[in-house]
């Protein structure tokens, strides 16, 4: 096969439109697309004639360039959705709630917390705990807070 500077012209059509394409697969990672980008400009290079080594040495360079730039900006954009501290149901670890329900010593069975204006099923991990007491929030499973009794029982 004769590979000439027409056929090349081609070829980086071709390999823009895969790579291009390709990004639809694998969205929101920005691996593909750079390489797409710089790949049409190595064809349209091609088109106005420019050498095989410089359309590859654009290929590879722009799309590093690329790659770089948009790696960091999908990374920045990952970490900016990503909730702040106290944000959540994780704001609840650590913080002391009043039980309204027993919460019995079976963890199937579950109990009834009240957090700030909230009201969780809870259950425990360290043994029963009577309604009125106060509690503090170790963990969170699923939708059930993980409490144990503080040495403030009995509050009411």
């Amino acid at each position: 096969m004769d590979l000439t500077p027409d056929t090349w012209r081609w070829i980086w059509l071709a390999i823009a439109g895969v790579l291009i394409a390709g990004e639809m697969f694998v969205a929101g990672t920005f691996i593909l697309i750079p390489f797409g980008i710089s790949a049409s400009v190595a064809m349209v290079l091609a088109f106005m004639g420019a050498p095989l080594l410089v359309d590859w040495i654009v290929f590879v360079v722009l799309g590093g360039v690329l790659f770089s730039l948009f790696w960091r900006k999908s990374r920045a954009s990952m970490a900016a959705m990503q909730s702040p501290p106290g944000a959540g149901h994780d704001r609840l670890i650590g913080v002391l709630g009043m039980t309204l329900k027993d919460i019995p010593a079976d963890p199937v069975s579950s109990g009834l917390v009240k957090v700030g204006g909230e009201q969780w099923r809870a259950i425990s991990d360290h043994g029963p705990v009577d309604s009125g007491s106060t509690v503090e929030i170790i963990e969170i499973r699923g939708t059930r807070l993980v409490v144990r009794a503080t040495s403030n029982e009995g509050q009411k």
